[in-house]
């Protein structure tokens, strides 16, 4: 009874049903990192104020067509100055619409405020890497696939209803994951939390407002190394175990 009992508490320590990781959780050499600078200054009834910085990876390696174009509107500042005009809790936050500014006072904006992109489209692209796993950033679109432009959301919560393949209807290859958050969750979900009308846009009450969004730098080997560096070593801390189980029943 004593040694079922030991290895029993053992057994509390040992992980078990634990899913694959995704291959997004690795960052890769080469890949851009972008930053969203958001402020949220709630009013009566609308939560907590926020301010602070996103950090996301953008996956260049696996989609070379959705990240080229979106650098290529951050470089051109084209986010900078509008607002997240789709809120919902334990889904996602959307934005990228450049009519979605302020005008006056806020909420008062275009009425189109939702329905627009920069003017130009992009082909779906899709990898077999690339899942709505928590933070996953991926490209807003119509009813047409090839019809993704600026427009992106970031996953509150895994959502991999939107991937590729998990579409109930045949014509629909889901949605284009191209990045992931690295930094600034905690940002992402309180974002996620602001009060909203609740009307079809789910647009907050309070501006949610993206002061910027640029270009950080990318990712470099030394990033990789370090981030390697922090991950936990389970198999070390179970052959740890084995020994502390061992030891206790030669005592016995």
């Amino acid at each position: 009874m004593r040694l079922a009992i030991i290895v029993l508490v053992l057994m509390l320590f040992v992980p078990t049903g634990i899913s694959e990781p995704s291959p997004m959780e690795q960052s890769y050499e080469g890949n851009p990192i972008i930053v969203i600078n958001l402020t949220y200054e709630a009013g009566i009834g609308g939560g907590n104020d926020i301010q602070g910085d996103i950090v996301i990876e953008l996956f260049l390696n696996w989609a070379p067509i959705t990240v080229t174009n979106f650098v290529g509107l951050v470089n051109e500042s084209f986010y900078d100055g509008i607002f997240f005009h789709r809120v919902i809790d334990d889904f996602v936050i959307q934005t990228g619409d450049p009519s979605c500014t302020a005008v006056g006072v806020y909420p008062a904006s275009d009425p189109t405020c939702g329905s627009n992109g920069s003017g130009e489209t992009i082909p779906f692209e899709a990898n077999a890497n690339l899942t709505h796993i928590n933070g996953a950033v991926g490209m807003a679109r119509s009813v047409e696939p090839d019809s993704a432009s600026s427009q992106f959301y970031i996953c509150d919560g895994p959502q991999h209803g939107l991937d590729n393949g998990n579409r109930s209807q045949e014509d629909d290859p889901g949605y284009a994951v191209f990045g992931v958050v690295r930094e600034g969750m905690t940002l992402v979900q309180a974002a996620a939390q602001v009060p909203t009308s609740n009307d079809p846009l789910n647009r907050p009450i309070y501006e949610l407002h993206i002061n910027s969004i640029t270009l950080k730098g990318f990712v470099t080997a030394e990033i990789e190394e370090e981030k390697n560096n922090n991950i936990p070593n389970i198999n070390f801390s179970l052959s740890i175990l084995s020994i502390g189980l061992l030891a206790i029943l030669r005592r016995n």
